[in-house]
This record gives C-alpha cells, structure tokens and sequence, in this order.
C-alpha cells in the first residue's frame, strides 16, 4: 500500500475517499472533523468552518435530533463522531446511551475559547474575543427569559383551569 499523503487530490470513487479518511493518521483526522460556524461566529472569525473541539456548543442541523443543542462531551476521532450533552436515547435496561453524530450534522453555535493555540491559528484578536463572548452571554440571557415566560404561561393556563 501506498504511503499516506495529505497533498493528496481527491477521488470521484467513493471507495478511494474511504480509504484515504481511513488511512490517515491521527494528527489529521482532527481536521476531519469539522463543523460549520454560525452566521454570527462566522462574520467575526472570517472563516465557514472549524474543527469540533470538547466543550463546543453545537445545534443539530440534519436528522432524529434536529433543533437539539447542547456542549460537545467528546470527540472520537477515531470513528469521525461526535458526542453531544443531552442528546441521549434510552436503552431496554433504562441506562442512558450516548448518540453519535456526524460533524457535517452540526452547526457550531458557541466556540470554547481557551485554546490558546486555536486563537493564535485562526487569528482571533482579543476585542473580537470579548464580542463573541458577550454575544453569547445576550443570547443566553435571551434563552433564560423566554423559558421564565414559557414557564409563566403554562403556569397560568394551569390556573385557569
């Protein structure tokens, strides 16, 4: 078999495709494993797409859990999936099992910026930094108030029953 090359250019057969992702070594399958960034981290960061890194917040696009949100637990790269807080199925036995989710499903909403290396590489500055952090902290703010109203609401439906 033929050495492992990430110059390589790419293949229509599928089979190839398979096999160069399958092959390839570890330090580059982190790239394989990337999400695209929502609209408002994409117009700071100046980039459509990002590695998924643990303690990311993602949002389901694709599939059973559409619309689901929660922080990425883990990332295999093993097996190119992602695992996500709260997005979890049931099992015969009543114990909890984590499902595994493609990157190309997910959207990152929220990115974990403590990696210094990850700042440094994709050239984001200390004031956009803080802007991307306060935007999260309005939408999280947003989030608190229209679950105290969805939940002030039923209260009074139930009242009026």
């Amino acid at each position: 078999m033929a050495e492992w090359k990430s110059s390589w250019k790419s293949s229509v057969k599928p089979k190839k495709q398979r096999k160069y992702r399958e092959n390839a070594e570890y330090h580059h399958r982190k790239k394989f494993i990337s999400a695209h960034l929502s609209e408002k981290v994409r117009d700071k960061i100046g980039t459509r797409s990002l590695p998924v890194k643990e303690g990311d917040k993602v949002e389901v696009m694709r599939g059973d859990w559409k619309g689901l949100s929660g922080e990425v637990s883990k990332v295999d790269q093993q097996e190119y999936k992602i695992y996500v807080e709260g997005i979890d199925r049931e099992r015969v036995d009543t114990t909890d099992a984590k499902i595994a989710l493609r990157p190309s499903n997910l959207k990152l909403t929220k990115l974990k910026l403590d990696d210094e290396a990850r700042i440094e590489k994709y050239n984001i500055s200390e004031e956009d930094k803080k802007e991307i952090e306060a935007e999260e902290e309005e939408d999280e703010k947003a989030e608190v108030n229209e679950e105290e109203k969805e939940d002030n609401d039923t209260e009074e439906d139930e009242g009026d029953n």
